[in-house]
């Protein structure tokens, strides 16, 4: 080989070190490096219409398992979005249960110590002609009749602004305390979990904002994650602080935490979210891709989290229960011919030694 060929090859060598560096850097391969312990099973639902988004799964006391979705199908009218319901006692094949409850997005359930079905939900509704928006309520024996309990579990304000009203988003802002109800004006994708001394439901808070002195006409919608406490399921208060919160360390560009997943283990409460890397948002849509995933963080209280580098699993609202020693996971995945449309993927990992 030649001099001048071994000066080239070095040339390449360097430049292709150098973008690996930097893709590293950037967190480019954060979209191929999924945690190996979980073992992608397939698709789980695949419904050919609108009535899978948002799953989240409560196991019955049968030992089989019922899944919570919401959206439309063919036959609803546009405007609506309702829960509906798919059951599995093998966590692999759902069959299809239909309408559970109608105008009720954002479903989460919980089976009580009497073995009831407790579901929670949003609606918006109105009150003296003032919209308001909250988490209701609903109770069930067989996790498929529902009986709605009157009241609102957590009320909002009203219906937050629009995503193309960014002139009526708050800048984000800090929660050193408890925090206040009144600030929070939007809320999304419920999640509850049993704790030792009751019931908390963890949300996204959004309506919310990047600094627009820094980003401009960029300053794009933020998410992060919040929760409310109830020692009897019907009575909530507003939890302090931030449970998962933009910027949070070791994502520090992240800008968009969202579809909490909390599973109580032996060595702490697993929490499971979806991550976006806003600096990009609007941007360039195959870098927000290489760096979003579902990610992991632990706590000892339910409160205080501890984010694992890396996503785990690919994919957003992701539904993740225990099944005896493994851990099931069932995030959303957008379908090919309407993106605004999701089906739901299965993934799968062995429980370790010390989370058993």
């Amino acid at each position: 080989m030649k001099k001048s060929d071994w000066k080239w090859l070095g040339i390449g060598a360097a430049v292709l070190a150098g973008l690996v560096g930097l893709a590293f850097y950037r967190g480019l391969f954060r979209y191929v490096l999924f945690d190996p312990a979980w073992n992608y099973k397939g698709m789980a639902v695949q419904p050919g219409d609108c009535s899978a988004g948002n799953p989240e799964i409560v196991e019955l006391a049968s030992g089989c398992l019922m899944m919570y979705t919401h959206g439309q199908t063919k036959d609803s009218h546009p405007s609506e979005n309702n829960t509906y319901a798919r059951s599995s006692c093998d966590g692999k094949t759902w069959k299809w249960e239909g309408l559970v409850l109608k105008m009720a997005s954002m479903p989460t359930a919980i089976r009580l110590p009497d073995g009831k079905i407790r579901l929670y939900f949003i609606r918006s509704g109105d009150r003296s002609g003032k919209a308001i928006k909250g988490m209701m309520s609903a109770i069930s024996d067989d996790g498929l009749k529902f009986t709605e309990e009157p009241g609102y579990r957590f009320e909002l304000a009203g219906d937050a602004p629009r995503p193309d009203e960014m002139d009526k988003f708050r800048q984000y802002y800090p929660v050193p305390g408890e925090g206040r109800m009144e600030d929070i004006k939007d809320f999304a994708h419920l999640n509850v979990a049993k704790m030792d001394d009751g019931y908390r439901v963890y949300f996204d808070e959004g309506a919310m904002r990047a600094d627009p002195q820094k980003y401009g006409g960029k300053a794009w919608p933020l998410w992060r994650e919040r929760s409310i406490f109830s020692e009897d399921g019907l009575h909530f208060r507003l939890d302090p602080r931030v449970r998962i919160d933009v910027g949070q360390a070791p994502l520090t560009q992240m800008q968009r935490s969202s579809n909490p997943s909390v599973v109580k283990l032996k060595d702490g409460y697993h929490l499971f979210f979806f991550a976006g890397f806003s600096p990009w948002e609007d941007l360039t849509p195959w870098k927000r891709l290489a760096w979003s995933g579902t990610y992991e963080a632990i706590s000892q209280d339910g409160l205080n989290f501890t984010i694992l580098n890396w996503p785990r699993f690919p994919g957003n609202d992701a539904a993740v229960i225990r099944r005896g020693d493994k851990l099931l996971a069932y995030p959303g995945r957008a379908q090919a011919q309407r993106r605004e449309c999701s089906d739901v993927m299965m993934f799968e990992r062995k429980l370790t030694a010390k989370e058993k």
